[in-house]
């Protein structure tokens, strides 16, 4: 038998709703983005979770021929034996993409646009709060690096069409302004290495961010009346 609804409320909440009524919480759980916003760190961490739970099954490989190296290979696994290595840029381990693909998650400068002049885009005369918004324009930039040419082109086209096919749920997913592929970097040889070949994959998003700003005290405190009709203003 199937658990009554309203049991699953706390009494507190039941009583406030009429009877024979199911009262329902229908409101998501809240992102650490609605308090804490967007920041390139914070992008860098979308990336790479993106990235991981792509690449975490073999069956979500959308290319034949790596959807076979990492079924033979091994998946991305949290330990050193995964068969493909995903890293920001800053957490980067050489030594584990000399034998193995990987994926490096590196964040591109962010440039400030303005959506008005000096900021502002309102103003609440009833309490002195003064609003600003505008938008940051970034870029995050992901290399795939593989040890022969082909495969690293393969694995840079995974990454591209990954980014464009699913650029509308991201958006939306996680407060987004814009988000676009780009483009794909050519083919080159690793500086570090003779043996390993990387590709640039690059997205371009733009985040807002907005805030005010209030005095601590009124601007009009106080108005005070004298009896000889002059009004004083504190």
């Amino acid at each position: 038998m199937a658990k009554d609804p309203v049991a699953r409320n706390p009494r507190e909440i039941v009583i406030r709703y009429p009877s024979g009524s199911t009262p329902e919480d229908r409101f998501a759980a809240q992102s650490a983005l609605c308090s804490n916003g967007h920041s390139q760190l914070v992008v860098s961490g979308l990336l790479r979770q993106i990235l991981l739970q792509h690449f975490a099954d073999a069956d979500n490989i959308i290319n034949p021929t790596l959807r076979r190296y990492l079924e033979q290979n091994g998946v991305w696994r949290a330990d050193e034996r995964t068969g493909l290595y995903i890293e920001s840029v800053g957490r980067w381990r050489p030594e584990l993409t000399e034998a193995r693909p990987g994926i490096v998650i590196k964040e591109g400068a962010w440039t400030w646009q303005r959506m008005g002049i000096g900021d502002q885009m309102g103003a609440d005369w009833r309490d002195g709060r003064l609003e600003f918004g505008g938008y940051w324009r970034g870029t995050h930039t992901m290399f795939a690096l593989g040890n022969e040419g082909a495969e690293t082109q393969i694995l840079a086209s995974e990454i591209a069409k990954l980014m464009l096919w699913y650029g509308p749920i991201i958006l939306d997913a996680f407060d987004l302004h814009r988000f676009v592929i780009v483009s794909i970097g050519e083919l080159s040889a690793l500086k570090e290495s003779t043996e390993n070949y990387v590709v640039p994959v690059t997205v371009a998003y733009m985040v807002s961010e907005t805030w005010y700003l209030q005095e601590d005290a009124p601007r009009l405190k106080r108005i005070v009346f004298t009896t000889d009709d002059q009004v004083g203003y504190g």
